[in-house]
Order: structure tokens, then sequence, then C-alpha cells
């Protein structure tokens, strides 16, 4: 379980200030966390259109695996909306 926003940057490798680009950093849609009250908040914009995925938020505590899935899924639907708005040919990384 994660309890606060340090257990999840240590999950993820990282700090907490580090924590907002590892996760742009390694999801292909250049996801985005923030910081709440009791939780966070993810989600992407997605390049080339005006959609946005999210936002999801995870409330303290949640399991990691949890977490993945969200990411996950905001990679999934920003994959479609990219292809929705530019073209099944294009990928969206």
């Amino acid at each position: 379980m994660v309890n606060n926003i340090n257990e999840l940057a240590e999950q993820v490798g990282t700090t907490e200030e580090g924590l907002e680009k590892a996760i742009y950093k390694g999801t292909s849609c250049g996801a985005w966390i923030h910081p709440v009250e009791n939780g966070v908040k993810v989600g992407s914009i997605v390049e080339g259109s005006d959609a946005e995925v999210g936002p999801y938020t995870l409330t303290f505590p949640f399991e990691m695996k949890s977490f993945w899935d969200t990411l996950q899924n905001i990679e999934d639907t920003a994959e479609e909306l990219w292809q929705e708005a530019n073209g099944e040919d294009d990928d969206l990384c």
C-alpha cells in the first residue's frame, strides 16, 4: 500500500521532487501527476487534438497496481484519441 506522496515516489524510483518528471518522461502520452490533499491526480493532454484524458484521483492509501492500471488506462485512451484526431497510420510516440 502507498500511504503518501513520498512512498509513491519511492515506488516509482524517484523522489517527490522528481515524480512529475518521471511520470511525464515514463509514459508515451506524457501523462501528468499532481499531488492533491490525501492523494494524487493523474491525466494527460493529447497533443494534436483538443482532447484530454482524466483527471483521475487516487486517494491514499492505494495499491501500486491501481496506480499502474490508471496510468495504463490513460495511455490507452490517449492513443485512441490521438488516432482519432491524427489518423490510424500515426502513432502517439
